[in-house]
């Protein structure tokens, strides 16, 4: 699996696909305006980023990224959150993917945190 391969599975499901980096010029790949579809946090707006992968082969990175905040900042436990380094309005969520990566099971593996989201 490639970022590329990542982004284009997320336009085929219709999403808004975008790059960002973040202050220290680090590369993300950002869905905007994604609407949650069912868990606790059902019908809230935000935008979601996954650092880009620079490894051969693919290793996902360890967290996702939402703006806004969805949940309270530095929650403990297997709901970590805290600031995220693309900036103030953005949540990093500590969560480990240890399946093999296809675009497929990562979006579904971002889908299940924010469906596992405690409010």
């Amino acid at each position: 699996m490639t970022d590329d391969e990542l982004e284009q599975f997320l336009r085929n499901l219709s999403l808004i696909v975008e790059a960002v980096q973040d202050s220290s010029g680090y590369q993300y790949i950002v869905v905007r305006g994604f609407v949650i579809p069912c868990g606790p946090l059902k019908d809230r707006t935000c935008d979601v980023a996954l650092a880009r992968c620079q490894t051969v082969p693919y290793v996902v990175p360890p967290a996702i990224h939402t703006r806004p905040a969805l949940v309270p900042m530095d929650m403990q436990g297997p709901y970590k959150t805290q600031a995220s380094a693309l900036g103030p309005e953005w949540q990093y969520w500590s969560r480990r993917f240890d399946k093999p990566p296809t675009p497929q099971s990562v979006w579904t593996h971002i889908l299940t945190v924010l469906n596992q989201a405690v409010v």
